[in-house]
């Protein structure tokens, strides 16, 4: 008789071998009903738990077959599900919250609306420091599943200590809404210097970020409306630290220091999985700041025992195989190629209206070469770019170092090289069928019927 290996035990317990153990959950494992499985691994998918596909088929043999073809679906469905619903709360956020203070800091001024929240700046009465808090819009009753998501961000960016991540320094609840306590950066997103290149004027002036504290604590509990340009006539503009559209160096030095963020991220095991220049803040002296990690991971080696994971984030900004559900280090990469593109070019690398239609660009063309919209784009940068948005995993950086070395070797002008090394039409193909067999009605049909 084969003895089953340790790892084929490791959620029976120990036992004595050679004694003879009264034990039902073996032959209750072989009686139960498929039905009970899939709704205790919908519940603890809607607790915010992370079940193990593989965990499930080796406890419950009779029915492992039949879980790994038809869990991967109910994941699927599930977190769709959870999208919509999420959309839909997002889109009634609360205007006011019936509280001006909270975790003993005062609220001053609205910062700014994500998707798992909405951030104030804030006083802290102990210590009189301005800072940043991160409220969960919605009481812990009313979305209990997004209460292990808002805490897991907290809690996963409070283990991380670098110059370029904005920290967080403590976490709580109060009056039936979570928090957490983080450092106030007096800067801008890169999402608002991208649109003011877009003006007629192009310039983003040092001036304009060292003036958004005052203009926040002028406007307690407002939302900050975007930074205009200087009109001082006498000034001299070539005295003043200033980003233009060619500002090849600046935004050099921009990604030098987001992926100095994600290097230390990643070396932590963790994930960011929403790169994107919303998500970057510039402060006038020029130093960046990585935020919002509420769609954070943890970096696993193999994802072969776990459920297609759920497509979150900003698609615009996502690699492709994130589209089947899988992600790895170079996900995040190819997202901060895809910000560089945004911010050297001010148009995103792939963009459509319809959904569909974008997700198809994203897995079957080849972003516009840089250097074909604007030929001042210096021919290293532009590699850069474009070895970050490679297609195939394999053919972009395999690390956030290996990225780091060549926005190096650029800024001391070296020279740099691409990364692709072979054709993805073989990737693309596999992505194709994965794709549609996904998004087919039919086959989501019948898979459930099984």
């Amino acid at each position: 008789m084969n003895v089953p290996s340790p790892a084929e035990n490791e959620d029976t317990g120990f036992q004595l071998l050679g004694m003879p153990v009264h034990d039902d959950s073996h032959a209750l494992r072989s009686r139960e009903p498929f039905e009970l499985l899939v709704s205790q691994f919908v519940d603890e998918l809607r607790h915010g738990k992370k079940p193990s596909l593989e965990l499930y088929a080796r406890r419950f043999p009779p029915h492992a077959a039949r879980i790994r073809e038809v869990f991967p679906v109910l994941a699927m469905l599930e977190h769709t599900r959870i999208a919509k619903e999420a959309q839909s709360i997002r889109r009634n956020m609360p205007d006011r919250f019936p509280f001006a203070r909270i975790g003993n800091c005062e609220l001053i001024s609205e910062l700014g609306r994500g998707g798992m929240g909405i951030v104030f700046q804030a006083r802290d009465l102990q210590s009189g420091h301005l800072v940043a808090v991160k409220i969960l819009p919605w009481r812990v009753s009313i979305v209990p599943e997004w209460v292990a998501r808002f805490e897991n961000e907290a809690r996963t960016t409070a283990q991380l200590r670098h110059r370029n991540i904005v920290p967080v320094f403590r976490y709580g609840q109060e009056n039936g809404y979570c928090f957490f306590v983080m450092q106030f950066v007096n800067g801008v997103s890169l999402d608002r210097v991208v649109n003011r290149l877009r003006e007629m004027d192009g310039i983003v002036y040092a001036e304009e970020i060292q003036r958004q504290e005052s203009q926040r604590l002028s406007g307690a509990l407002k939302a900050m409306p975007a930074a205009k340009a200087l009109s001082d006539p006498d000034a001299d503009n070539s005295r003043r630290r200033r980003l233009t559209r060619t500002s090849w160096n600046s935004f050099t030095k921009i990604g030098v220091q987001a992926t100095q963020a994600l290097r230390a991220a990643h070396a932590a095991g963790i994930l960011h999985n929403d790169i994107k220049p919303g998500n970057l803040l510039l402060d006038a002296d020029g130093r960046v700041w990585v935020t919002d990690f509420g769609l954070s991971q943890p970096i696993e080696v193999s994802r072969t025992d776990k459920p297609e994971r759920a497509i979150s984030g900003t698609l615009r900004y996502m690699a492709p195989e994130r589209l089947m559900g899988q992600q790895n280090a170079d996900c995040d990469l190819y997202s901060m190629g895809a910000t560089l593109y945004e911010l050297c070019l001010q148009r995103a690398a792939f963009e459509h209206s319809d959904r569909d239609e974008l997700m198809r660009i994203i897995t079957e063309e080849r972003p516009v070469r840089p250097r074909d919209i604007n030929r001042d784009i210096p021919r290293g940068l532009e590699t850069i770019i474009l070895n970050c948005l490679e297609k195939h995993p394999s053919d972009r950086y395999p690390t956030a170092d290996a990225l780091l070395a060549d926005l190096l070797r650029h800024a001391r002008a070296q020279s740099v090289s691409s990364t692709s090394r072979r054709s993805f039409s073989g990737f693309l193909r596999s992505l194709r069928k994965r794709l549609s067999r996904r998004s087919s009605p039919e086959g989501v049909k019948e898979k459930r019927g099984n």
